[in-house]
């Protein structure tokens, strides 16, 4: 499982604030950094409530 953010992020912060074991935010670049290429097994649950909690349905999950 992969985790792709839509380029209409807007980078709220909301993913990173509830599951700051996936996502972080980029102050440089200003976006929100996914922290795996690939979803460990064990975090893939997380992924997808964390999909569902995003404020403006920017998380993808694939």
């Amino acid at each position: 499982m992969k985790i792709e953010l839509a380029d209409y992020c807007i980078r709220c912060g909301l993913c990173e604030d509830l599951y700051p074991d996936l996502y972080k935010r980029n102050y440089e670049e200003h976006c929100m950094d996914v922290l795996y290429e690939e979803i460990p097994p064990e975090l893939e649950e997380r992924a997808a409530q964390s999909a569902a909690d995003c404020a403006v349905a920017a998380i993808r999950l694939k």
